[in-house]
This record gives C-alpha cells, sequence and structure tokens, in this order.
C-alpha cells in the first residue's frame, strides 16, 4: 500500500481517505473507483468524504501532491550556495533513483498514462506537479548558479531524461527488474558525467576540486 507521507500509525480521517483511494486507484484503475466505494474503503461516512474532497479528481491530486512532497523534502534548498552543480545532481539522481523503484511509484505512472486519453486532467496534473514541478526546482537552482533560464531550462531537461528515460522503460517493461544500488550509484554518476560534457558551461566548483 502506499504511503506517501502519510505513514502515523492512528491516521485521521483524511489521511485514511487517501489510504484508501490509493489502493483503490491502483487495484481498479481511476474510472473504476467510485466515491462510495472510498468512503467505503475508508470507513467514513459519504458526506464525510465530501467534505474533504469534491471528487475522485482531488482525491488524484492529493495523492499525487504527496509523493511529489516526499521526493522533494529530499534536495537542497535552491538557494543554498553551498551545494555546486555537481552535488546537487547528485542529490537529484538518487532522490530520481530511490523514488523510481517504488512499487507505487510505477503504479501510479502507468496509472496516469491508462487514464490519460480519457481523462487529460490527471496525465496534465502528473505533469505538473511531478516533472514539471521538477525541472522548475532545477532551472532556479542553476539560475542562482549563474546560468540564463535558457540555457538551465534546457539542461534540466536533459539531465532527467539521462537519469529516468532508460531506467523508466526497463522498470515499466522487465518484470521484477530492480537494479543494485551499485548500479544506481553508477547510472546517477554517469549521468551527471555526461552532463558536463554535453553542455558548454562547467560548474566552477567542479572544476576546482
Amino acid at each position: 500500500m502506499m504511503r506517501t507521507g502519510y505513514q502515523q500509525k492512528e491516521m485521521s480521517k483524511e489521511d485514511a481517505i487517501i489510504e484508501a483511494a490509493t489502493r483503490l486507484f491502483l487495484s481498479k484503475g481511476f474510472s473504476g473507483v467510485s466515491m462510495e466505494e472510498i468512503a467505503k474503503g475508508s470507513s467514513v461516512a459519504k458526506q464525510t468524504l465530501y467534505s474533504y474532497f469534491k471528487g475522485k479528481d482531488d482525491l488524484f491530486r492529493a495523492i499525487i501532491h504527496a509523493q511529489a512532497e516526499e521526493f522533494f523534502a529530499m534536495l537542497p534548498r535552491n538557494d543554498d550556495p553551498s551545494v555546486s552543480i555537481e552535488e546537487f545532481l547528485y542529490q537529484v539522481g538518487k532522490a530520481a533513483m530511490n523514488m523510481l523503484f517504488t512499487r507505487d511509484t510505477l503504479e501510479l505512472y502507468r496509472l496516469a498514462v491508462a487514464e490519460t486519453p480519457r481523462f487529460p486532467e490527471i496525465g496534465e496534473l502528473y505533469w505538473q506537479t511531478g516533472p514539471q514541478a521538477l525541472i522548475e526546482r532545477m532551472v532556479e537552482f542553476l539560475k542562482n548558479h549563474g546560468l540564463a533560464e535558457d540555457s538551465a531550462e534546457k539542461a534540466s531537461e536533459q539531465f532527467l531524461s539521462l537519469i529516468v528515460g532508460h531506467m523508466l522503460s526497463l522498470a515499466l517493461l522487465r518484470k521484477n527488474y530492480h537494479p543494485t544500488r551499485k548500479e544506481k550509484e553508477a547510472h546517477v554518476a554517469q549521468a551527471v558525467s555526461i552532463f558536463f560534457k554535453i553542455n558548454k558551461y562547467r560548474d566552477k566548483e567542479r572544476q576546482a576540486s
């Protein structure tokens, strides 16, 4: 069962609703679940459910936001001058690897992809809360380290492609694929190295080390 920040022993009603919705969405799909089922699964009255969430889209938004908050909590602040670009990229890569190879992350991604043709707002929400939010976070960090906005955006997109692209395909298409810690670290190191090779600028702190 997905936890994504809702891990207290005694959950509030809102937490219980989100837990139940996550479980049901992952097992039956977004369109296959009713608000009545979610109320029953979380042991709350339907009226109580609607007092917290207007509908399934609100619930899905809460699930994705919780997962995003968990991920971003692993990253340094954008305005931390003590963190070099190289260090930041390593932390982003490590956090992405840890998040990517959890069952619920992959299942939520599959759910978003499967339901987007019928519910485009789900795909848009997933994109804005996850990949797009991370790109914006990286752009702000790189801008704070002297990069122009257009260069920072292109570099951020390149790095995420290096980190996630091939690994995501393997995780989605090969059953039980799960790289070792050493393989994850090697993948991140390779992505960071390529990042600096394909971009014209260099991290001054990296050159000085």
